[in-house]
């Protein structure tokens, strides 16, 4: 009885092995390769045209705009910092004299301060006027 079990094992173990040693005949082929596939779903965008259209986008700087220039750094103004930090007042609060942990420990009252943000952030340019020593 134990030897048959065996012989099914070895049996399925064999036809399982056997299925997956033809993978030609479970994998299709593909009939176009990756650059065939491109080419068709890109259509007209072939052949330059698909900078054309993104020319469309695209557009000059007209005289409105911010002017970046001061912000560029050069061998003059290396050393000056271009983006000036937002505004993060500091904060006080007054902690009032009280009993600390079960023990009972008396705390002294006290003043600590704080930032109102907890990093420090700098302004976008054009968002804050630009001060620039010449």
């Amino acid at each position: 009885m134990m030897t048959i079990k065996k012989l099914a094992v070895v049996a399925l173990a064999a036809v399982t092995l056997a299925g997956c040693a033809n993978k030609d005949a479970m994998i299709p082929r593909p009939e176009s390769n990756m650059q065939d596939i491109y080419g068709q779903a890109m259509g007209s965008m072939g052949e330059g045209r698909l900078m054309d259209e993104r020319a469309v986008l695209r557009r000059s700087m007209v005289e409105s705009d911010t002017d970046y220039s001061n912000y560029v750094r050069d061998e003059a103004n290396q050393l000056q910092s271009k983006f000036s930090l937002l505004p993060n007042p500091t904060m006080y609060m007054f902690v009032a004299p009280h009993l600390a942990t079960a023990d009972g420990v008396p705390v002294p009252g006290y003043l600590t301060e704080f930032k109102m943000y907890t990093r420090d952030h700098y302004a976008m340019p054009g968002e804050v006027a630009l001060q620039v020593s010449k």
